[in-house]
């Protein structure tokens, strides 16, 4: 096995890692790198480059996919030269991953012809050295099972520490955290004077307002960013998506409810989600050409119906026309809509809009399946903490694989029914947000022919509000019909003669 003497006049490179923001504010980079550049100069090496993963775990082999995977990468591509010499702290450095998965990396990055060196032991490892002697493999596999065993270990009393906090803050303990919104108090973790702030970004999104605008209102009136300067898209952003909005802390996943003092309720927090994630998905959600994105669908098809212009006899003509048909995608034969008929129509008859809302209707949406899902959930919780507590009794390498397989399938389940529990509340958020309304449409009908002109964009946050989706169905080209259906799942059918349509 060659040692470190035998290096001299090589051109090496060192790898520095480290796998949390702390150990980055710390002492890792530095001692790691001074220890590469004494190796270098006493042994009469070149030290040509340093390769830097920071904030990368090694446990789970996220850096063997970072600037250490991508080195190793370049090497067997051919783009980088194999005769350098890979320098490291230790072995651990390089991956934490199972044992048997990680000599076969280790092994697989000696066969590029790279030499490597580990410093806190001093050896030198080339693919050489491993055939010609297999107790040089038993020493760097023992390495490797005590490092994943440590990181395992760490992984686990992490875990558990946080799970007592988690249980700490739910009993009514005050945690003490390091991050809190920019409208809650560091010490007291109580309301502070930007929750006037804090309240008018909620206020603008519930309004229908999207991300830009309202960091440009919030820039317009001189409102300072949580960090004194000016907004930016993510600041705003990043505040609507916090549930400290309506009074939970979030440690490791787990929601503790009631922790902080609520700026709005859940329902309006997930009622602004809803939208914008509507908006996120819908480019075109801020363009008022057309006052019903998103809504708007062939009755015959089920494929979109977009707006397209079209100029003739002088004349500029919008029509509603069948994704579906247009880009060939079906065999659909609906006809075009007038667009500006269809707009205008339906603002004058606007008044359907307004229909009542039988008492305690609106407070109850599928509550049946939230329970159904909420008690899967629980029991998937269960199960995950019973297998956990098997995989730390396992005897043998194969159980604790199998029951570590099984963790992470009930995760993955356990995910699915919490993403559907929020899009069936966010459902339910947004069905109380139309029963209870405001608008009057059938009073209002003059304002609301004055918006469709003068603020489209408030006109169409009204409509979206309200409407789930308007369905177009040409029987003829004389006769066409609009099935709309409301948020509340109440439907209006509204029936169109399109005679003299070009």
């Amino acid at each position: 096995m060659l040692q470190p003497r035998d290096l001299k006049g090589r051109t090496a490179i060192s790898y520095a890692r480290w796998s949390s923001g702390r150990q980055a504010q710390g002492d890792s980079l530095r001692r790691q790198s001074e220890n590469a550049l004494e190796f270098c100069a006493t042994y009469g090496l070149a030290l040509d480059q340093q390769l830097v993963d920071d904030g990368v775990s090694a446990f789970k082999g996220a850096n063997l996919e970072a600037s250490l995977g991508q080195f190793v990468a370049d090497v067997k591509a051919g783009k980088i030269a194999n005769d350098y010499v890979l320098i490291v702290e230790n072995i651990d450095r390089i991956t934490r991953v199972k044992p048997t998965r990680a000599v076969r990396y280790f092994l697989d990055l000696l066969d590029t012809g790279l030499t490597l060196v580990t410093l806190t032991d001093g050896r030198v490892h080339t693919a050489e050295g491993y055939d010609d002697n297999f107790a040089n493999l038993l020493m760097s596999l023992m390495a490797m099972q005590a490092a994943h065993e440590y990181s395992d270990k760490l992984s686990k009393r992490i875990g558990a520490s946080w799970a007592g906090r988690v249980q700490r803050a739910k009993q009514g303990e005050r945690l003490k955290i390091s991050k809190v919104p920019f409208w809650i108090d560091q010490k007291t973790q109580g309301l502070n004077e930007r929750a006037d702030d804090a309240r008018l970004i909620f206020r603008l999104a519930t309004e229908g307002h999207g991300q830009w605008a309202v960091t440009n209102h919030l820039n317009e009136n001189g409102i300072p960013s949580p960090r004194g300067g000016t907004w930016g898209k993510s600041m705003v952003q990043d505040t609507l998506k916090s549930k400290a909005a309506y009074g939970s802390l979030v440690l490791k996943g787990e929601e503790i409810k009631g922790y902080f003092p609520a700026l709005i309720s859940d329902t309006q927090w997930l009622a602004i989600q809803s939208r914008q994630r509507v908006r996120h998905q819908n480019p075109q959600a801020g363009n008022t050409t057309n006052l019903f994105p998103r809504l708007l669908r062939c009755a015959h098809c089920g494929s979109p119906m977009v707006v397209t212009t079209t100029k003739s006899g002088g004349k500029t003509w919008r029509y509603l026309i069948c994704e579906g048909r247009a880009l060939k995608r079906t065999e659909c034969t609906a006809l075009n809509w007038r667009y500006d008929d269809f707009e205008r129509e339906f603002i004058d008859r606007i008044g359907f809009l307004a229909v009542p809302i039988p008492a305690g209707e609106a407070v109850s949406v599928d509550t049946q399946r939230a329970a159904e899902l909420e008690g899967a959930i629980s029991a998937l919780e269960e199960r995950h903490k019973n297998v956990l507590a098997g995989v730390a009794e396992a005897g043998d390498a194969a159980t604790r694989s199998i029951l570590l397989d099984s963790a992470q399938s009930i995760s993955e389940e356990t995910r699915r029914k919490r993403n559907e529990l929020v899009q069936l509340r966010e459902s339910a958020a947004r069905f109380q947000q139309a029963a209870t309304t405001t608008v009057d449409f059938a009073a209002d009908l003059e304002e609301m022919q004055r918006l469709a002109t003068e603020d489209r964009a408030e006109a169409q946050r009204i409509i979206a509000n309200v409407v789930e989706r308007i369905e177009l169905e040409s029987a003829s080209k004389d006769l066409r019909r609009a099935v709309v259906t409301l948020r509340t799942g109440h439907a209006h059918q509204m029936v169109f003669d399109a005679s003299g349509a070009p």
